[in-house]
């Protein structure tokens, strides 16, 4: 697996190199870099960050110190800090090569004020699994699940930190129950329609480490019955930190 291809994020000029036989990052990962908010000078930790999409647009999209990429697969570690490279962010984004199991340890318990995931959405036993390894790794629960990565985030997280993640509505009530098994306790469910027309298919949820009950619901069509991005889609898509 060693041809690359090139891409332009359209965003500040970010550009992104992509295995054109591997798992190529889909609109979910953008979607979900757009929705984190942080502090100037916050330390943000991207878990399973694969070829760095999101750790580069959080770098454009927020006012961050640093980022920080956990990604267990070698090789599309190794393409995330070509990309680090590619973009001249070295002083802004790292990427370790290690398990999300071992990144609190790796970096220090409650080191981060936000912690970001777009996780593999099908469990280890569901799906086809006919792709290649890289691929396979990406979309399923083989080497890490959905729990598990709750769990490090919360450990990662300091005390009233935010925690992301994007995931399909087929599993929300997992995801919601691990958060609060977890002390990452919902404040925005934000459900995601592909069109107006069409039933929600995936969510994004912010969680607040220790935080007070109280759940905010809101909703995003993307894409109106034409095809064309949505206004609100656009807005958030084309906004960057005013700093950048």
């Amino acid at each position: 697996m060693d041809t690359l291809r090139l891409d332009d994020l359209q965003c500040n000029g970010l550009k992104i190199l992509q295995y054109t036989d591997g798992y190529c990052f889909t609109s979910d990962a953008v979607l979900l870099a757009n929705t984190v908010r942080c502090n100037r000078g916050d330390t943000i930790v991207d878990l399973g960050c694969g070829n760095g999409v999101i750790s580069l647009l959080l770098t454009a999209k927020t006012p961050c110190a640093k980022v920080i990429g956990i990604e267990l697969q070698q090789e599309v570690a190794s393409l995330a800090v070509k990309n680090i490279e590619l973009n001249n962010l070295q002083d802004k984004i790292t990427v370790l090569n290690d398990d999300i199991a071992n990144a609190p340890d790796a970096l220090g318990k409650e080191s981060a004020q936000v912690v970001v995931c777009n996780p593999p959405y099908f469990s280890a036993d569901s799906g086809d699994k006919r792709e290649c390894q890289q691929i396979a790794l990406s979309r399923h629960e083989s080497v890490c699940n959905l729990e598990g990565i709750i769990q490090s985030a919360s450990k990662i997280l300091k005390f009233g930190g935010a925690f992301y993640i994007i995931h399909k509505t087929s599993r929300m009530a997992e995801v919601i129950t691990y958060c609060s098994q977890n002390k990452l306790i919902p404040k925005t469910l934000t459900l995601i329609y592909p069109k107006i027309s069409k039933k929600a298919d995936t969510f994004v949820l912010t969680c607040k480490k220790q935080g007070k009950h109280s759940l905010n619901v809101e909703k995003l069509v993307v894409y109106d019955e034409d095809g064309n991005m949505t206004q609100e889609a656009k807005a958030m898509y084309n906004k960057l930190y005013e700093n950048s």
